[in-house]
């Protein structure tokens, strides 16, 4: 019997290396350009939502004399003006179900400064760790749009 040379020992453990190479590095690496790309597609349609937000019960509210007679939370406590906010919000967010990500919001309006405040965050699950999930959050305001300015 002719003992084998070394190169013909080592025939096709290349192809092991390669499969090891993808299995191990540029897999996850893939997973994880996706998962950064999809991070950033929520966060910007989670803004533009929660802006849509702001802007639907900045234009809801009434009449400017009422609002600066009550100074207190009735307009906070408003389901009208926080529900149409929440609608222009999931409207805007008609996709969540193809992405897959859960988003929601919280709205506060302030007498004082005449803003509304809109804070959405989405709870994101990760490809790369399997199950684990990251918070986006975004934080915008809108003066408030009075129909019988002084």
């Amino acid at each position: 019997m002719i003992p084998k040379t070394r190169r013909e020992r080592e025939r096709g453990s290349s192809l092991a290396w390669t499969a090891a190479f993808l299995g191990l590095v540029l897999i996850p690496l893939l997973m994880l350009v996706g998962d950064g790309a999809r991070l950033l597609y929520i966060r910007g349609r989670l803004a533009t939502a929660a802006d849509a937000a702001c802007e639907d019960a900045a234009w809801s509210t009434g009449d400017r004399a009422v609002w600066q007679a009550l100074k207190d939370d009735r307009y906070a406590l408003n389901w009208y003006l926080v529900g149409r906010a929440q609608s222009s919000f999931y409207q805007m967010l008609a996709e969540k179900g193809k992405v897959k990500y859960y988003p929601s919001l919280s709205v506060s309006l302030d007498s004082d400064t005449n803003l509304v405040t809109c804070r959405a965050q989405a709870r994101v699950p990760l490809m790369v760790t399997f199950g684990r999930e990251m918070t986006i959050r975004v934080s915008t305001w809108s003066k408030l749009r009075f129909a019988g300015l002084q």
